[in-house]
């Protein structure tokens, strides 16, 4: 990467790009790969780089990593949210900002919780976890945008849009192979991924398959283990 496209993605005043940020931190999981700089202090900012991006990639990528299944995912939620833990109470708001922790691992807990949920009504229900987000709202927003030249609406033709849309998406709902999908015909390994959707995902994400205790067990362990190789034995 030239210098002049890692200081684009490094841009403060495009705080709402999230294909950029996202591409951010899908290139800073490389920088582990770079050969080992021979001066000191660039070694040490390569090695914290390199642990920061780990734990940014544990979060972001059960969202775009369409062959993750609904455990793989959920496992690597609960390890972030132990190494943002971690983080958050050896540094404070230095690593995270208290908005940034408190949003990040309320996105766990829910996904979590709607799971546990979700198994008592029915373990085989699916759950696709990028639903959370706000994907649907946006892909609704630009339907009416898009329908008709009138871009420009009051509350009563916005009305009668969405009541367009209703219908719209409900023969889609009834006829899957109607809808298209996302026009990616591959996200694997895509950088800067920003929306998916189910149609994308290619594992299982059946709510019964998933063993909530067991993953979230296992995550801490891998979170500990992390944390003690990169931080040392007092971490």
């Amino acid at each position: 990467m030239t210098q002049e496209s890692a200081l684009r993605l490094l841009d403060p005043s495009d705080k709402q790009n999230v294909p950029k940020a996202v591409s951010l931190m899908q290139h800073l999981s490389r920088v582990e790969a770079l050969p080992e700089p021979t001066n000191p202090t660039d070694a040490h900012n390569r090695h914290v780089l390199s642990f920061f991006a780990k734990t940014l990639n544990y979060f972001v990528a059960p969202f775009i990593t369409v062959n993750m299944s609904l455990s793989e995912q959920v496992r690597s939620l609960a390890v972030y949210a132990h190494l943002a833990a971690a983080l958050q109470m050896k540094h404070g708001t230095a690593c995270f900002t208290g908005a940034l922790y408190t949003d990040s691992q309320s996105v766990v807990k829910n996904i979590i919780f709607t799971i546990a949920r979700m198994q008592l009504i029915n373990p085989n229900l699916k759950f696709y976890i990028i639903l959370e987000g706000s994907d649907r709202l946006e892909i609704v927003f630009s339907d009416c945008r898009t329908q008709d030249h009138g871009r420009n609406f009051d509350t009563k033709h916005l009305s009668e849009k969405l009541s367009l849309l209703f219908l719209t998406h409900s023969a889609y709902e009834r006829n899957p192979d109607l809808d298209r999908g996302h026009r990616r015909l591959s996200l694997k390994d895509a950088l800067g991924v920003d929306h998916c959707n189910p149609r994308s995902w290619t594992d299982s994400v059946h709510v019964g398959d998933v063993a909530l205790e067991s993953e979230w067990n296992e995550a801490r362990q891998l979170a500990t283990n992390l944390l003690e190789s990169e931080l040392g034995p007092d971490a």
